[in-house]
């Protein structure tokens, strides 16, 4: 039973009125969730009326048993014990989010304020005026996520929709490279090869780590490099193709030459055994990352997720040799780009517009992306899940229990880790230089860092977050093409990889084409054209982008 230190109380009163990180104010440190009390006491008089909401959660099946369900765990109860208001979660099975939320609205239970990542479903919903806009709520009831947004102009920025109101609540995320391209330095070494700085360079370097053993077992049975995973993703990001539309030479068009290349190219390494010729079995990527660990994969392309310290002393132990360092993407014939970098502004939430509480709903809102709770469900109980290391940021005590007991993500959605100072850079301040493999890990990812948050190499486009909402009826056509025509996983893309000489990239480009015409795609293209045209200097744009990184930098310091 967690017992609460009266001294703690009216510093967590100070904290929610002035929000440390935003405003200045200085707090003591909260030590564990039993430190905070309700903000809506205080010590000697009667509570206030409490609002009650209902509020969305990813379920993904990872509450250990005896730790609870949604309805009733450590932190429910927490955030219930200490926030603003009372809270119920209706938790959302996370792959199936979207029927989920879909059969809530159609029986009038959805819930107040709904936590969704994905901007179709949002853009969805807002199409079809379920959704309320926010600005009167943010005005009459917010103090810490009004100065937030303040601070932060491009969150009101992205999250207002068409009819000029605001509709999201976002977050402030670190700007860190998502994807990488790392390469195997000691197998460039004995085959004396340089790093590839072009596509060309990047084939025959593959071609080498296929053909020339790099591991010097006498066996032909190393790869050259992935397909699976976000192989797709990274290639397709070297020849300047990210999402289906991009701005260029001033106009935002279809962009179908620069997929060709990349498909193109991607053939090419599968009609030549430079891949895992079974590599659409792989489907989560898992094959190809025990190829990588194994040392049987020499240009390894990957998302952050891979870059724990566990999975690397892994590597390590099994080719204690190895060198690996992240590389630029090589240089095709449309210039030279980075891969994913995370979304510096990603909005995560939107309010039912049948809610009946709003003062309650931002009164949530305001306690969940205060610095100091945000930090606490993160990383847990000072002493208990998590200690300050010599960086002075909390790192894990166990990983093993925090495994068990921190199951906070999905409650912390509104989180904004560039509040969190420094100490937000997780991939960064967990590492222990003074352990020589941790060392590496930091290095590598530093140099990542250095390396794809470059405005010399940009980022090919936005994501799909940054485009308007179609209309139903374009939303349907985008929809009933996205089987045939989805880089990575449409089927006329994967049967060009492995159709060989009868099945070009080129024929695939005209089939896809012929899909699209068909379905009504034009009418898409022009509608994205035409809303380029009008608004191109309001935007939130691949400079911004850039601008944001630069700036967030001091907030990291």
């Amino acid at each position: 039973m967690f017992m609460v230190p009266k001294g703690h109380r009216k510093a967590i009163l100070a904290t929610l009125v002035c929000a440390a990180v935003l405003a200045g104010c200085s707090t003591p440190k909260v030590d564990d969730p039993g430190a905070l009390t309700s903000p809506h006491t205080t010590p000697g008089t009667e509570s206030a009326k409490r609002g009650a909401i209902n509020v969305s959660v990813y379920d993904r099946g990872n509450i250990p048993p005896e730790e609870g369900n949604w309805d009733k765990n450590r932190w429910v109860d927490w955030i219930n014990k200490n926030g603003p208001v009372d809270v119920k979660y209706t938790p959302v099975p996370r792959w199936e989010s979207f029927p989920k939320f879909n059969a809530l609205f159609a029986s009038g239970s959805a819930p107040d304020l709904i936590l969704e990542y994905d901007a179709n479903y949002r853009n969805s919903w807002y199409s079809q005026k379920l959704l309320m806009p926010i600005d009167e709520m943010v005005d009459k009831y917010s103090t810490t996520y009004k100065q937030i947004l303040e601070k932060y102009p491009l969150l009101r920025k992205i999250g207002t929709k068409e009819d000029g109101k605001l509709y999201e609540i976002g977050r402030l995320n670190v700007v860190a490279p998502h994807h990488r391209l790392l390469i195997r330095e000691d197998w460039l070494e004995k085959l004396n090869l340089q790093v590839p700085t072009t596509t060309e360079e990047l084939y025959n370097v593959a071609n080498a780590f296929v053909n020339q053993d790099p591991d010097g077992n006498g066996k032909k049975d190393t790869f050259g490099i992935n397909l699976s995973g976000v192989g797709f993703s990274v290639i397709s990001h070297i020849f300047g193709r990210s999402i289906d539309w991009a701005e260029q030479n001033g106009a935002f068009v279809h962009d179908w030459d620069r997929l060709q290349a990349s498909v193109e190219f991607q053939k090419r390494l599968f009609d030549n055994g430079l891949v895992d010729k079974d590599f659409l079995t792989d489907k989560n990527g898992q094959k190809g990352i025990q190829d990588f660990m194994n040392g049987k994969l020499g240009i390894f392309a990957i998302d952050s997720a891979w870059f724990t310290i566990s999975n690397y002393e892994t590597l390590k132990k099994n080719n204690p040799t190895a060198k690996v360092i992240p590389i630029a993407l090589p240089k095709s014939q449309f210039g030279q780009f980075s891969p994913i970098i995370s979304t510096p502004v990603q909005m995560v939430g939107v309010v039912n517009a049948k809610a009946k509480d709003p003062k309650a709903i931002m009164q949530y809102i305001d306690w969940m992306v205060d610095p100091e709770h945000a930090s606490l469900l993160k990383n847990g109980i000072e002493g208990t899940h998590s200690q300050k290391g010599s960086n002075g940021c909390l790192q894990p005590i166990d990983t093993e229990k925090n495994k068990k007991e921190l199951y906070t993500d999905d409650l912390n959605m509104m989180r904004s880790d560039l509040l969190l100072g420094k100490c937000a850079e997780v991939y960064l301040v967990n590492l222990r230089p003074e352990v020589p493999t941790q060392k590496e890990l930091l290095d590598i990812n530093l140099k990542s860092k250095e390396i794809y948050i470059n405005k010399d190499r940009p980022v090919p486009s936005l994501g799909n977050d940054f485009l308007p909402v179609l209309p139903d009826d374009l939303q349907a056509i985008v929809k009933s093409t996205s089987k045939s025509n989805n880089i990575d996983k449409g089927d006329i893309w994967l049967k060009a990889l492995v159709g060989g000489s009868g099945y070009t990239a080129q024929q695939a480009v005209k089939d896809a084409k012929d899909v699209w015409e068909k379905a009504g795609g034009k009418q898409v293209d022009d509608y994205y054209a035409k809303w380029y045209e009008n608004n191109k200097t309001k935007i939130f744009s691949i400079d911004d982008l850039y601008k944001f990184a630069e700036q967030s930098q001091n907030e990291l310091k």
